[in-house]
C-alpha cells in the first residue's frame, strides 16, 4: 500500500448566498417582530445615537439591532421559493469545483454538514450529489452547528490521510430562515441562509494546504442553544425552531471556545501568531468576533467580520468567509498566506484548522 500523503490540498473554495436581503427595517415589517419588540425599553438602552427620542419605531429596531448584534441586513430565501438548502450547497459545490478545475464526477466522497436541511433522508450529501449530477458518490452528513466547515475539514483530512478517499468535497450550509421563530425579534434578527463549500485533494495541486491535523473539541449544554428536530417537534407548535437562553454566558463562552481552538491548533503547528494573516471566526455576532480579537491580541483588520451584511450564517458562515479571503475579497494576499478557521457552535461544538494558501497558486 502507498504510503499517506504528506499534504492534504485545498484545490477549491465557493460559496453561495440567496440575493434577497433582508434588512432591519423589512424584518421589523413582519408583524410577530413589531408586536413582540418593546420599541421604548430599546429605545433607552440604545448608546451613541444623538437624538434616540426622535427615532421612528423602525429606526429604533435598527439601531437596536446594530448595537446588540453588529447586523445591519441578512440574505435569506424569499418566503414564497421552494429553493432548500441542499440547493445552496448544491451551488457553492459548482463554484467549488470550476475553481478547482475539477469535474464532478472525479469526486469520490461528499461530506455535508447543517442544522436545516430540507430532508432527513436521503441525507443532504447524497441530494446534492444528485443535483450535482453524481447521484451514486458515497456521502454522509456530519452536525456540528455553525462549527460544521470545520468539523468538515478535520473529517476531509482523515479521510485522504488514510487513503481511504482522495477527493473530497466538502459543503456547510443552512437556510436558518425556515427554522427561526419571527416572533421573537431576539433571534429573527441574528440569521440568514448561506453556504460554503471546498474541494480537498491528496494530489499535490491546489492553492492551499492544511499545515496539521485540525483541532476538534466539545462542551455539551442544551439549554444555551438548541432545535428539536422535525420528527420531534414542541408542543404544541408546527415546525421546529431555534432555541436561545443563554444571553451574555453565550457570548461569553463562544470567545473562550474559539480563542481556545484556535490556540490549540496553533499548537500543532511550528508557526507563530505574527505569520497569521487572517483569522476567520464563525460569524455570530460583532461583539463575539471583538472579544476575539481582542483575546488573541490581534491587530483590527486580522479577524474577519461579515456579519453586517450577511447575519449569522451558521454551518455556513466559515466556508462563505474562507471562500472571499482566499478570493482576495478581504485584502491583500501574501505568498504564503497563513488563515486560522475557528468555530463555535451549539450544542457546544468547536474547532480550528490553519491552511497556509500560496496565492500564487
Amino acid at each position: 500500500m502507498a504510503s499517506a500523503p504528506s499534504t492534504v490540498r485545498v484545490a477549491g473554495t465557493g460559496s453561495f448566498l440567496p440575493e434577497n436581503r433582508l434588512d432591519n427595517y423589512a424584518l421589523y415589517e413582519q408583524e410577530g417582530i413589531r408586536k413582540a419588540f418593546d420599541v421604548e425599553r430599546a429605545r433607552a438602552a440604545l448608546r451613541e445615537v444623538e437624538d434616540p427620542d426622535a427615532l421612528t419605531a423602525a429606526e429604533v429596531f435598527n439601531e437596536w439591532s446594530l448595537q446588540v448584534t453588529g447586523i445591519r441586513e441578512r440574505r435569506v430565501i424569499p418566503w414564497d421559493d421552494d429553493t432548500t438548502t441542499e440547493h445552496l450547497g448544491a451551488e457553492a459545490c459548482r463554484r467549488a469545483l470550476a475553481d478547482a478545475g475539477r469535474a464532478p464526477e472525479e469526486v469520490d466522497l461528499l461530506i455535508a454538514s447543517s442544522v436545516s436541511p430540507a430532508d432527513s433522508v436521503p441525507n443532504m450529501a447524497c441530494t446534492i450529489g444528485s443535483l450535482l449530477g453524481i447521484p451514486a458518490v458515497a456521502g454522509y452528513m456530519v452536525n456540528a452547528a455553525c462549527a460544521g466547515f470545520v468539523y468538515l475539514i478535520a473529517n476531509a483530512y482523515a479521510m485522504i490521510r488514510s487513503e481511504m478517499a482522495r477527493v473530497v468535497l466538502v459543503v456547510s450550509g443552512d437556510a436558518l430562515s425556515r427554522v427561526t421563530d419571527y416572533d421573537d425579534p431576539k433571534m429573527a434578527v441574528l440569521f440568514g441562509d448561506g453556504a460554503g463549500a471546498a474541494l480537498l485533494t491528496a494530489v499535490p495541486e491546489g492553492d492551499g494546504e492544511v499545515v496539521a491535523p485540525p483541532y476538534l473539541d466539545a462542551n455539551y449544554s442544551y439549554d444555551h442553544l438548541n432545535m428539536r428536530s422535525s420528527g420531534w417537534e414542541w408542543a404544541h407548535e408546527g415546525s421546529p425552531k431555534l432555541r436561545m437562553g443563554a444571553g451574555s454566558h453565550m457570548l461569553r463562552a463562544a470567545i473562550k471556545a474559539m480563542s481556545n481552538a484556535a490556540k490549540r491548533a496553533m499548537e500543532r503547528t511550528d508557526l507563530d501568531w505574527e505569520q497569521i494573516h487572517y483569522v476567520i471566526p464563525h460569524q455570530a455576532n460583532l461583539r463575539i468576533t471583538r472579544g476575539l480579537e481582542k483575546q488573541l491580541g490581534l491587530p483590527n483588520g486580522r479577524v474577519v467580520s461579515t456579519i453586517e451584511h450577511y447575519g449569522n450564517n451558521s454551518a455556513g458562515s466559515v466556508g462563505i468567509v474562507f471562500d472571499e479571503v482566499v478570493r482576495g475579497q478581504h485584502g491583500p494576499l501574501p505568498d504564503p498566506t497563513h488563515i486560522i478557521l475557528t468555530a463555535v457552535g451549539g450544542g457546544y461544538t468547536s474547532g480550528a484548522t490553519i491552511i497556509r494558501w500560496r496565492a500564487s497558486g
